[in-house]
């Protein structure tokens, strides 16, 4: 699945090549788990099992500074386009550009995507030759559908259009009752790579996986591995996932002090509050779990192919570990007290005090502009490209980064171009992220803006050292923290240095001024009608 080609200027000049030399454009695969914690990989300081993860960062670099949006519909927004959008103006973002599957397609690319959309998008209207996955969020992993096989009732939120042996269907209810969804997303991907092996191209893939959100379900024998694991409680959890991170080298204790987090003290929950909570986290681990397990199926998938080398993998997760405890479901069904654990019958969720707690060292969680609901770990590998510079595998990449990044990353190592048109002529919105391929050889980032962030209640930007934040409910006042010595936000800043605060609160309100007006410049309503027929 290579494709031979004349490098442009950009990589030459990034790899040192002579001019009239060729070089292999690398497949791209994008992995984003959902609601995953800072802290959930071994790499990054678990105790969860991860060890094709961790293999992956061994060979690769690990990013201790890539950030997302907070929130899964803002961040797919962003990844899918490019560029930044704000809590309202991330449906519209699709229509004022294409998206990195049309893009990649034009370039000669075997566009794949599998999982997660949660949009309007249909991806096989926008440059996917293959997609296989569900439009909405939340999913019971047994059975997307709205009854079980026999017609009984069952724990689940909607019964989201799919996709299906490429056709779509309104709902889906899986024949075969041991349908789990992680495991599928993956026998779809590589049914894919199988089936377009001998192909004369180079291949992206984008593998959403909706792992590890709510609800809690896992295998019985992954959640068996975890027992007892959790029931020392938050504290002990986060207090040795630092630990270890510190020992790893992915945080320096003096510049990320661990974070004075508001968790409840595990002493003073019951001992049914307890083995609540200590197997809500066995299962979250178990999940987790099987990711890894399936990742490493597509990993092995890429050896047996001879692919891996040439291959550039990057995967992250969509915003920090959740604090939701959603009931939705028990619309649904009434629990009977005897449903096996994290099996289809039941609908629990992680909740604040364990969301915190994965997200060590940071404060806060999914939804908040704190480095805890922005912040992800990132793996990114590419043995071929990393060959090229003097990066050691396993290295740190410490300069920061935005998953608004991988549209032009994929560009740069596509050879690919961005059009100045889309859609019957309409001028595209410029993309804002930087390329991600200068970090294979350690070098610095070539970053066009700073880093902005607006979901819910929370607001941010980030400028090189600098971070402004505030909760923009009841017009609380902008925080600001120097995160070069206070990554984890225990001193703010603000009142000693009014004016950077002034100033980087201007270029905040001036970019969200402008994402809401290209927004609201779009007739999302009759685009979705013409374009996509509904």
């Amino acid at each position: 699945m290579k494709y031979l080609i004349t490098v442009t200027l950009l990589l030459l000049s990034l790899f040192s090549n002579a001019a009239d030399e060729t070089a292999d454009r690398p497949n791209i695969i994008i992995m984003m788990s959902d609601d995953m914690g800072y802290s959930d990989l071994g790499c990054y300081g678990s105790e969860i099992h991860t060890p094709h993860l961790d293999a992956m960062a061994a060979r690769g670099l690990r990013y201790t500074q890539m950030y997302n949006t907070a929130k899964c519909t803002t961040t797919r927004s962003s990844l899918l386009t490019g560029r930044f959008v704000t809590k309202t103006s991330w449906p519209n973002n699709y229509e004022t550009g294409p998206i990195i599957g049309e893009v990649l397609k034009t370039a000669g690319y075997r566009t794949l995507w599998s999982g997660k959309n949660h949009s309007h998008v249909r991806p096989p209207m926008r440059g996917f030759d293959r997609f296989y996955g569900f439009q909405g969020g939340a999913c019971n992993f047994w059975n997307p559908g709205d009854a079980m096989q026999d017609g009984s009732t069952f724990p689940h939120i909607a019964a989201y259009e799919w996709m299906v042996d490429d056709q779509w269907l309104p709902k889906y209810i899986p024949e075969d009752t041991s349908y789990y969804m992680t495991d599928v997303i993956t026998d779809n991907a590589l049914s894919w790579l199988e089936e377009y092996k001998d192909e004369d191209q180079p291949f992206f893939l984008y593998l959403a996986y909706n792992s590890p959100h709510w609800p809690l379900h896992a295998k019985p024998e992954d959640i068996a591995k975890y027992k007892g694991y959790y029931d020392k409680g938050y504290q002990a959890i986060r207090d040795a996932r630092y630990q270890r991170m510190i020992e790893m080298g992915v945080f320096d204790r003096e510049t990320a002090p661990l974070f004075p987090e508001e968790i409840r003290d595990w002493k003073t929950l019951s001992n049914e509050e307890k083995a609540y909570e200590a197997q809500n986290m066995e299962i979250h681990a178990a999940m987790v779990d099987n990711l890894d397990q399936n990742i490493g199926r597509v990993i092995e998938k890429l050896k047996e192919l001879g692919e891996l080398d040439d291959t550039a993998i990057f995967f992250f997760t969509d915003n920090g570990a959740s604090h939701e405890r959603d009931q939705r479901a028990k619309k649904n069904y009434t629990p009977t007290g005897d449903e096996p654990v994290g099996s289809v019958k039941t609908y629990e969720c992680i909740g604040k005090d364990w969301g915190r707690t994965l997200n060590a060292p940071f404060a806060k969680h999914k939804g908040d502009s704190y480095e805890g609901g922005i912040r992800t770990p990132m793996i990114g590998s590419w043995p071929t490209g990393q060959a090229r510079g003097d990066l050691a595998p396993g290295s740190f990449y410490r300069e920061p980064a935005h998953l608004v990044d991988m549209m032009r990353t994929a560009i740069d190592l596509a050879d690919a171009s961005y059009p100045e048109t889309f859609r019957d002529g309409q001028k595209t919105q410029p993309l804002e992220g930087a390329s991600l391929a200068p970090s294979f050889l350690g070098d610095s980032l070539d970053r066009p803006k700073p880093l902005f962030f607006d979901w819910g209640k929370h607001n941010a930007l980030i400028d090189g050292d600098w971070k402004i934040l505030r909760l923009s409910k009841g017009h609380k006042p902008w925080e600001l923290y120097h995160l070069a010595t206070d990554q984890t936000e225990t001193k703010n800043l603000a009142a000693q240095h009014p004016e950077i605060v002034n100033k980087l609160t201007a270029e905040w309100q001036r970019r969200e001024t402008h994402y809401k007006e290209v927004a609201e410049s779009v007739n999302l309503g009759e685009i979705k009608k013409d374009f996509y027929g509904r």
